[in-house]
């Protein structure tokens, strides 16, 4: 499991267990007198991380909150599993995603519609989070830690419940998926995370808006911490846009 301090107080760990597309399943630690983690990932990523709590110097049993930017098998599936394994944390979920975590039902239906049957050996069962440890938050609504706010912001397109979280101490966005992914082979060349049911256009609001927060570092979920916040999110614009022409004008010649 690597562990890497990327900016003040905040820690990005990669607990290095494979994934459907080998994409990385990265948390992020945010130590404070309310600790935080960003991103549990699939449960199979989420027990590995407990199971090897004692490399990470902190005792995950503090954690005020879990944080999964949406609820995706591999961002928020293990949410369940922490929770019932960390009874003092709270999960904070958007409100469209709050019931599928309570309730994972329809979450597992889906997963194994994309997925298979088989989907568990790799990332785990989905487990539901008990209603008492479910925070429910509005957009924009700030949750004080400490030395650092979090401002939490509904960023649909990728999934609807889909949020990003904007660091106070280190000017830093957790953006999920929000403005793509960057492949391994194609260093610093953010292409749409589009998969289904992908809104083009609210995808493309969610990318204004968080432009204008003006970022110093994005905190990717799979491809880890990123510096220049402003070209790349220009260029997952430009992606986004030249995707959906290039798809739309497939689809208008049949």
């Amino acid at each position: 499991m690597q562990i890497t301090e990327v900016a003040q107080d905040t820690y990005l760990i990669n607990p290095a267990s494979d994934t459907e597309f080998s994409l990385n399943e990265i948390a992020y630690l945010l130590v404070d007198s309310q600790p935080v983690l960003i991103e549990p990932g699939s449960t199979t990523t989420a027990s590995r991380l407990l199971s090897r709590s004692s490399e990470l110097q902190w005792n995950l049993q503090d954690l005020a909150y879990v944080i999964p930017t949406h609820i995706h098998v591999d961002h928020g599936g293990g949410s369940g599993f922490l929770a019932q394994n960390l009874p003092r944390s709270k999960v904070v979920l958007h409100p469209q995603g709050a019931k599928h975590m309570a309730d994972p039902s329809k979450l597992i239906r889906s997963t194994r519609l994309v997925f298979g049957d088989g989907f568990e050996s790799t990332f785990g069962p989905i487990l539901p989070v008990p209603e008492s440890q479910i925070r429910i938050v509005r957009d924009e609504e700030v949750i004080r830690l400490g030395k650092r706010d979090l401002t939490i912001l509904f960023s649909p397109g990728h999934a609807s419940h889909h949020i990003a979280v904007l660091d106070s101490l280190t000017q830093g966005l957790f953006c999920g998926e929000a403005l793509g992914i960057i492949p391994d082979n194609m260093p610093d060349f953010p292409l749409p995370a589009a998969v289904p049911p992908f809104e083009l256009q609210l995808y493309l609001d969610t990318i204004a808006r968080l432009a204008d927060l003006d970022p110093r570092l994005l905190f990717y979920s799979h491809c880890g911490v990123r510096g220049n916040p402003r070209k790349l999110i220009q260029q997952v614009e430009e992606n986004t846009i030249a995707f959906g022409r290039i798809i739309q004008h497939a689809l208008e010649a049949g």
